[in-house]
């Protein structure tokens, strides 16, 4: 049995190491998904959050490699600590973002990423086009949402529930921008743009006339593959040099999570002023 760590973004229950159903739905025979949680807390809105998220994301693959997983898939088209991790792991590592990224160009010659995030968040994708080397192939980057509705993330209700919960508003708001893309921006194929909307992945794909990629499902089949393959990331171009760190990383996570419980704790007494 060949053991894989997902590590991404919340819409989860604290605690609970089972993968999000639409990979529980896709797991191969001889293969087992668990959740890693990571120790801290980061929302990339902006640069310095971004690099938050790969301190928190590295530190749980390499939580998760001492624990004899195989492979770890980064659960977020972000990518965050994708290539810190496979210059400190042999084991395989697949990032969402990279590998789907890669297989809209096996499936056209030009794909747009059609994100729920506002356009503030612009910066994550235009970053990974620019490593990947990949931004003469992206036709566009279609954002569903407005900046302001991220002030809403905090509550019960908000616009990411909503999409997957499958409210029609929000579908219709995806299905046209994905229709913009085609249409006026020349795509060829689209590429969702979080692994968040992998619940509805599967009806915007039935309203589409193009490939559409949904980045959790295919990034997790990859490593897959890569895993029955017994293929793994080049270590010349990824070399581990001594100590990786892990210790460091996990003195860091921890101590930023205490500081922060302490002021979560400190903000709810207060009445969420």
């Amino acid at each position: 049995m060949k053991k894989i760590a997902v590590i991404g973004t919340g819409f989860r229950i604290s605690g609970n190491d089972k993968p999000p159903n639409e990979i529980l739905e896709i797991i191969s025979s001889g293969f087992e998904a668990k959740l890693i949680e990571t120790d801290l807390p980061s929302f990339p809105v902006n640069e310095i959050n971004r690099q938050i998220s790969e301190i928190a994301i590295v530190e749980a693959g390499l939580r998760a490699s001492k624990n004899n997983f195989d492979g770890i898939f980064i659960n977020t088209v972000g990518d965050y600590g994708l290539n810190s991790l496979r210059s400190a792991l042999c084991i395989p590592v697949v990032g969402a973002g990279q590998s789907s990224m890669h297989a809209a160009m096996q499936l056209g010659t030009k794909f747009s990423i059609v994100s729920i995030w506002p356009p503030k968040l612009k910066f994550i994708y235009e970053n990974l086009l620019n490593l990947y080397q990949l931004r003469n192939k992206c036709a566009s980057i279609r954002c569903i949402s407005e900046n302001h509705e991220l002030e809403t993330l905090s509550e019960e209700e908000n616009f990411v529930t909503d999409m997957r919960k499958g409210e029609l508003t929000q579908k219709e708001r995806i299905i046209i921008e994905c229709e913009k893309a085609i249409n006026e921006d020349g795509a060829d194929t689209i590429l969702l743009g979080c692994t968040c909307m992998s619940p509805i992945s599967k009806e915007i794909s039935e309203n589409s006339i193009v490939p559409v990629i949904n980045p959790m499902t295919y990034g997790y089949k990859y490593l897959e593959t890569l895993l029955e393959l017994n293929i793994s990331h080049s270590k010349k171009e990824y070399p581990s040099d001594g100590e990786i760190g892990s210790e460091q990383f996990s003195a860091m996570t921890r101590s930023f999570r205490e500081t922060f419980s302490k002021k979560s704790k400190v903000h709810n007494i207060r009445g969420g002023s």
